[in-house]
């Protein structure tokens, strides 16, 4: 018998052998691909129930045909800020924000597992009907989330990484939540097709490096300065590794000062979409990037990562699932610097040297061994 808490088994109890959870996690990139490895444990754990993601609809593309969510409720934030923006479409958005409700209920939840923490996604889960709605407590919720939930898991000390945090709902619920799988996110053949025509065409359809200088532009300061790519990839050209380029809508500049910084050891690869992103990861010899959503993707596919982390704290956004060596600044407080005009200062003092050294030292380990720092 599992030691969940008795409001949810009571919960189970009245459905039979079936429990539909709600998951919230609305966004983005990276943190939707590691709260996936709770959802599964979860999933894994409790094989009647029946997971419903509730995210934005950019991000809905990671959880599309995923073998542990049932379906998808998709949240359209642009259209959803279009409408709040007038008065006179208050209207439209009293009625799209009634249609999520009603699909909510819809689904007659038994659970709901609060990933995101603030009040949107506490008034989600109370709006649902589920009876019990585990969220966290402390520094971890806000806006008043607490308000809306039923029970609530310790946040532990601010240190402490994403991924493990978001285990933590699941262990509360009495499941084991080691070893930690993967994504599980799956790559159609259409996707796959459109990597392997990538690296044909920029590798010559060998081994391959992916390299991500990208961030969104709320997240700027995130971005690792040209040189430190530049020389990744000419160090992996040492090792007859080619590298390739990728970005996101808008990050085109960022991409081309990494293949300018590379003296011809890098390439840019065409636009792709999140799942062909993935299958290009998915058989890349190596990832390098900064404290993105594509490093976490990379993760949840199985890619060797080397992070790059200047503003950001590198225990809190720690890579997971594979093998992956972590460099920061020297002597860095790890403060969360937010300012786009402090980006320099986020990764001051880490030399391109040590990029080149981790580089080595990840190449020198199997693709598939145990993660470590």
């Amino acid at each position: 018998m599992l030691a969940l808490p008795a409001p949810l088994r009571e919960a189970i109890d009245a459905r039979g052998s079936g429990l539909a959870i709600i998951v919230l996690r609305l966004g983005a990139m990276g943190d939707i691909v590691r709260t996936l490895p709770a959802v599964r444990l979860a999933r894994s754990g409790l094989p009647f129930a029946r997971v419903h993601w509730v995210a934005w609809e950019p991000w809905t593309q990671l959880l599309t045909d995923h073998p542990d969510v049932e379906s998808i409720v998709a949240l359209p934030r642009s259209e959803l800020r279009k409408l709040a923006r007038s008065p006179l479409s208050w209207p439209s958005l009293i009625g799209a924000t009634g249609r999520t409700i009603s699909q909510l209920r819809a689904l007659h939840a038994g659970l709901v597992l609060d990933f995101h923490g603030d009040l949107r996604t506490g008034l989600l889960g109370g709006l649902s009907g589920a009876p019990v709605r585990l969220g966290y407590d402390g520094h971890q919720q806000k806006e008043g989330n607490r308000l809306f939930t039923t029970h609530r898991v310790p946040a532990g000390d601010r240190r402490t990484p994403r991924i493990e945090r978001n285990l933590a709902l699941v262990a509360a619920l009495g499941l084991p939540v080691h070893p930690v799988p993967d994504a599980g996110i799956t790559i159609g053949s259409a996707a796959s097709s459109a990597a392997r025509s990538i690296v044909r065409s920029l590798a010559g359809g060998g081994e391959y490096a992916v390299l991500n200088p990208g961030a969104s532009r709320r997240q700027a300061f995130k971005k690792p300065p040209a040189p430190l790519f530049g020389a990744a990839a000419r160090a992996l050209a040492d090792h007859r590794i080619p590298s390739i380029v990728v970005c996101g809508p808008g990050e085109e500049a960022d991409a081309d000062r990494v293949i300018a910084a590379a003296h011809g050891a890098a390439h840019r690869a065409p636009a792709t979409n999140l799942a062909s992103l993935a299958a290009l990861l998915q058989g890349a010899r190596i990832f390098v990037g900064g404290d993105s959503g594509p490093l976490h993707l990379a993760c949840g596919v199985g890619c060797p990562v080397v992070g790059l982390y200047g503003p950001t704290d590198p225990i809190v956004n720690t890579p997971w699932n594979v093998p992956f060596v972590a460099l920061a600044r020297p002597g860095s407080a790890h403060t969360g610097i937010k300012r786009d005009d402090r980006v320099a200062e986020g990764f001051d003092g880490l030399a391109p040297d040590a990029v080149v050294d981790g580089i080595g030292e990840l190449l020198r380990r199997p693709r598939d061994a145990s993660p470590t720092s």
